[in-house]
C-alpha cells in the first residue's frame, strides 16, 4: 500500500469529516483533510472544519476549499492551557458552530471529533462537541480521536488530560468509538529512527502518520476484490466505528518473499506483535475486545502462494488467542494486481483505556508527591527563619549584607508607610 496515493485504481469506504479543535486537533483534522488523491472525482475525498480560540494558530493553516476554520471572538489569544476557558468559548459560540457543522458535514457517512489532551480550547470543548453533534443527528455516526500527551510536557498537561479522560470513561458505553494518539509512542518511535531530526520535523510526520494510518485502513476495505469469500467492506467498518469502546489499528508489512508458510516463525510473531503494539498507541487489554477485524493484500501470485487454508487458520487462531469473547472475528484476504507487499491491516474495537493513561496517572501523582516534599521542605526552612531571635539576628547581621535587617529600607520597597506594621517574612509571598 505505499503508493496509496498516486493510484486512480482505487476507492474509499466512507466519507470522513473532521472536526478539529484546538491547535493540536485542528493539526491533525487539517493533515486528513489535505490527503489528496488521484481518484477521478475524488481528489480531495475528506472535510475538515478547524475550531480555535487563538486566532494566529489558526493562520498556520493554508484555504482550502474542504476546509474551513473558526475562530472564536472574544478569545483571539488563546486559552492559556485552561480548559475552563476552552469549555467556555465553544459553549458561547455554539449556536455558529452547530449551524457550520451540520451545513459542512451533512454528506459526511463519519465524523471524527480530533482534540489533543492537555492544552486548553481542545481539551475544553471536547465534550461539548460532542454533545452538540450527538444532539444534531450525528449520534451514530461520529467518534473521537484523542491524543495523550508526553511524559515531559509538564503537570498542568497531564492534569488537563486526565480531567477529561476521567469523563470520557464514565461514558465510554454511551460513545461510539475512541481511537487515541500516543504522542509519547509516536515520538520515542520516531527518534529511533531520526535521532537528529527537529521537533517540527516530529510533528509533521506524525500528523501525517496519523493521517495515512486512516486513509489505508478507508481505501483497504473498498479497493480489492477478496479471494477467499469473505470481505470486511464498508457497512463492515462503519459497524466497527460505531461500536462502544476504543479502537486500535494495526499495520504489518512483508517483502512478498519474505514468508514462507511452512515456517510459521516468518510470519505469526510479527503478525501478533502488529496487533499488540498498534500503530498509534498500544496496551490494550485484546480479551476484553468485542470486534477484530483483518484485512490481508498481496499481488495474485503471492497470495495465491500464500493465503493457504493452513496460514489462514494459524492467523485465525492468533486471532483466538488474543480475543476469544470477541462477537466478530473477521478474516479477510484479498489481491491487487499492482501490490508491491504484503499488508496486514488490523482492527480491534470495544477495548478499555490503555495502560498509557495508568502511566500517566502515576506520572502526575509522582510529580504532585515531588511538589508536596519540596513545599515542605521551603515551609521547614520559613519556620527556622521565624524562630530565630530579632535581637540576635540585628546583633550579628551587616545591614549591608542583609537587606532584611533594615525595615525601613524593605518597608519602603513594599510601599508600606508604618513600617511598625512591616512583617519582613511577607515579601516571600510577593
Amino acid at each position: 500500500m505505499k503508493n496509496v496515493l498516486v493510484r486512480q485504481d482505487l476507492s474509499l469506504s466512507l466519507k470522513f469529516g473532521f472536526l478539529g479543535l484546538g491547535m493540536g486537533g485542528c493539526s491533525i483534522a487539517y493533515e486528513c483533510a489535505t490527503i489528496k488523491t488521484q481518484i477521478t472525482n475524488n481528489h480531495n475525498p475528506y472535510t475538515a472544519l478547524l475550531i480555535n480560540t487563538n486566532e494566529v494558530d489558526l493562520r498556520k493553516f493554508s484555504e482550502h476549499s474542504n476546509v474551513r476554520k473558526i475562530g472564536l471572538p472574544g478569545y483571539e489569544k488563546g486559552a492559556g492551557r485552561d480548559i475552563a476557558i476552552g469549555e467556555a468559548a465553544f459553549k458561547e459560540h455554539r449556536e455558529m458552530i452547530q449551524k457550520e457543522a451540520t451545513e459542512f458535514f451533512v454528506d459526511r457517512d463519519f465524523i471524527w471529533v480530533i482534540g489533543g489532551l492537555g492544552g486548553g480550547t481542545g481539551t475544553g470543548s471536547i465534550l461539548e462537541a460532542i454533545r452538540m453533534l450527538y444532539a444534531n443527528g450525528f449520534k451514530d455516526k461520529c467518534g473521537l480521536m484523542i491524543t495523550l500527551p508526553r511524559d515531559n510536557e509538564g503537570s498542568t498537561v497531564i492534569e488537563n488530560a486526565l480531567d477529561r479522560l476521567k469523563m470520557l470513561a464514565a461514558a465510554l458505553k454511551n460513545l461510539g468509538c475512541i481511537l487515541v494518539v500516543d504522542n509519547q509512542k509516536l515520538y520515542n518511535d520516531f527518534i529511533k529512527k531520526q535521532p537528529q531530526a527537529s521537533i517540527s520535523e516530529y510533528l509533521d510526520y506524525s500528523n501525517k502518520y496519523i493521517a495515512s494510518a486512516l486513509h489505508e485502513i478507508n481505501v483497504v476495505t473498498s479497493s480489492f476484490n477478496p479471494i477467499a469469500g469473505y470481505h470486511f467492506d464498508s457497512s463492515e467498518l462503519l459497524k466497527t466505528l460505531q461500536s462502544p469502546g476504543l479502537i486500535s489499528i494495526g499495520k504489518l508489512e512483508f517483502a512478498n518473499g519474505a514468508i514462507d508458510t511452512a515456517n510459521q516463525g516468518t510470519f505469526l510473531p510479527d503478525f501478533k506483535k502488529s496487533i499488540e503494539n498498534g500503530t498509534l498507541s498500544d496496551g490494550y487489554q485484546f480479551e476484553k475486545a468485542t470486534r477484530l477485524a483483518v484485512s490481508m493484500v498481496a499481488h495474485p501470485n503471492t497470495a495465491k502462494r500464500i493465503f493457504s487454508m493452513s496460514f489462514i487458520n494459524s492467523i485465525e487462531s492468533t486471532v483466538e488467542s488474543l480475543s476469544p469473547f470477541a462477537t466478530e472475528k473477521s478474516i479477510a484476504v484479498y489481491d491487487d494486481p499492482k501490490g508491491e507487499d504484503i499488508s496486514i491491516y488490523t482492527l480491534v474495537s470495544g477495548l478499555g483505556l490503555p495502560k498509557r493513561v495508568n502511566d500517566l496517572v502515576l506520572k502526575a501523582k509522582e510529580t504532585q508527591d515531588k511538589s508536596e516534599d519540596i513545599f515542605a521542605q521551603e515551609d521547614s526552612a520559613i519556620s527556622a527563619l521565624a524562630g530565630f531571635s530579632r535581637k540576635k539576628v540585628e546583633a550579628e547581621v551587616n545591614t549591608a549584607q542583609d537587606p532584611f535587617a533594615n525595615t525601613e529600607v524593605a518597608a519602603a520597597k513594599l510601599d508600606i508607610k508604618n513600617k511598625d506594621d512591616f512583617d519582613p517574612f511577607s515579601i516571600l509571598n510577593k
